[in-house]
């Protein structure tokens, strides 16, 4: 699927996942076409419904932390198999 339609489906900023990317910090496997467009390798999910996942930090001067945050609590859920 498209980076766009996956992060919309993960409830971030196509912004933020893009940052992601050029990162390193994908929580999913990545990959460029030949188009240039991002192409997400999403696991197939076993579970039926989603889970959501809450992430925070104590001020807005810690936004780094809040990304690094949800990219880690994104990865683990996705690694159990569950869709975020």
């Amino acid at each position: 699927m498209r980076l766009s339609e996956w992060a919309r489906q993960q409830g971030v900023s196509y912004q933020t996942a893009w940052r992601w990317v050029k990162d390193g910090k994908m929580p999913v496997p990545v990959r460029q076409a030949p188009s240039g467009t991002w192409l997400v390798d999403e696991p197939v999910v076993q579970t039926s419904g989603r889970v959501v996942a809450y992430c925070r930090v104590s001020s807005a001067d810690q936004k780094a932390d809040l990304d690094r945050q949800v990219a880690r609590v994104v990865a683990g859920a996705n690694r159990q198999g569950l869709a975020v």
